[in-house]
């Protein structure tokens, strides 16, 4: 599996793309685009997305994700619940309550 880095630069250079290019896309340094691809950088997760939209791809191929292993129907109902505006502290806190409601009904 390839790093992040790697992946950007495979993508940019099928795509045409120079490393000029793609940082003046993207607004971000040249320089700083060079160190994520040969690895000395990690990209924050905005930075990804900036890479993302910029090479007009899922973040989820820079990332090299198998999306094709997550069940649609999970990925279908975090798009909407994100759609909603709903963020992940709001799903991480319904999940903590459900969990409790869940525990008091084994106890009875």
């Amino acid at each position: 599996m390839q790093n992040i880095g790697e992946q950007i630069k495979r993508i940019r250079l099928k795509k045409g793309l120079s490393i000029t290019k793609l940082a003046m896309i993207a607004k971000i340094s040249k320089g700083y685009l060079s160190s994520i691809e040969s690895h000395k950088t990690n990209p924050s997760a905005h930075m990804i997305q900036k890479l993302a939209k910029a090479l007009e791809v899922p973040v989820e191929q820079l990332l090299n994700v198998q999306i094709e292993l997550l069940d649609p129907e999970w990925v279908e109902l975090v798009t909407q619940a994100k759609d909603m505006g709903i963020d992940k502290e709001e799903v991480r806190a319904f999940l903590a309550y459900e969990a409790w409601k869940h525990s008091l009904k084994e106890e009875v």
